[in-house]
């Protein structure tokens, strides 16, 4: 079977790797949209480029502010209108967070195309780096060590999981707040303290951290206020997030939305992952599961 031809089109430090490791398995990469990390200079057009590929990876998320495609790495402005129009049938397009628009035009032009971040074991191993960035902004936002802290996590989802793992091995006191009983009775099982969302005010007090992974707002105004101030807070959730940020801040609270951790702690695990998810993709011929 013949080796797909790759195009990598823009991103962060995790398409940088992802193109290195696709090179080392001896595939034909080509990579456009990264002027600024590498002297090398594109012999060919964008056009000629996507015409002689099988396979279009870009960047988590694939636009930028404004509808362009997500290109840190370069001088250049690319309307993804623009992109999405060069795309021809028989390539794979394949990004992070394809807005529902984008889609549309997708599927108008008969475009088959894979949102990452709607891929399961994509979520579950990016869990693992999203986890140990938190304990880094843990470890150096806190005035005591871990061990011995008492830890609530909002949410006993994949981070949740891999999270009070970690943090436990650490000595932490780890308390989890989910909404259903399944999820109550499984972190009791696992040695944690289960608390229901319905009941957080009865436990919030006395939290040196608080990590929310929920994208939505539990930890509002009359909450924060019930949090001792040397309360540490940290958000992993994506938009809108679970926390009242403004509030926080005014009354004195350590807060941080940490987004993407997994592309800014270890992008080179995150582009193992992404690229152990393309061969799945792959293998699965291209089909969105």
């Amino acid at each position: 079977m013949q080796k797909p031809k790759y195009l990598v089109i823009g991103g962060d430090m995790r398409n940088f790797y992802l193109a290195e490791l696709l090179k080392k398995e001896y595939h034909r990469v080509e990579i456009y949209g990264f002027d600024r990390k590498t002297a090398k200079r594109n012999n060919s057009s964008l056009a000629q480029m996507i015409t002689d590929c099988d396979v279009i990876i870009c960047g988590i998320p694939l636009a930028s502010a404004g509808g362009y495609v997500n290109m840190p790495f370069s001088d250049e402005s690319l309307p993804l209108g623009t992109l999405i129009e060069m795309i021809p049938g028989n390539v794979l397009f394949i990004a992070g967070k394809i807005e529902k628009e984008v889609r549309e035009s997708l599927d108008k032009r008969g475009i088959s195309y894979i949102d990452l971040l709607d891929r399961e074991d994509m979520a579950v191993l990016n869990a693992i780096p999203a986890a140990e960035g938190a304990v880094e902004f843990i470890l150096r936002s806190t005035p005591k060590t871990i061990h011995n802290s008492r830890i609530l996590i909002m949410g006993y989802g994949r981070i949740g999981k891999v999270l009070a793992r970690i943090l436990s091995a650490f000595g932490a006191e780890i308390w989890v707040a989910a909404k259903t009983y399944s999820d109550l009775s499984w972190i009791e099982a696992f040695g944690y303290k289960p608390v229901r969302l319905s009941d957080l005010e009865r436990y919030i007090t006395d939290m040196n951290v608080i990590v929310n992974t929920i994208p939505y707002q539990y930890i509002t105004a009359d909450i924060l206020k019930k949090i001792r101030h040397d309360c540490y807070l940290i958000d992993l959730a994506s938009y809108p997030g679970g926390i009242d940020f403004d509030c926080a801040r005014e009354l004195g609270l350590k807060v941080d939305w940490a987004l993407s951790l997994p592309g800014k702690v270890a992008p080179l695990t995150a582009a193992e992952t992404i690229k152990k998810t393309i061969d799945n993709i792959l293998v699965e011929g291209g089909r969105k599961q």
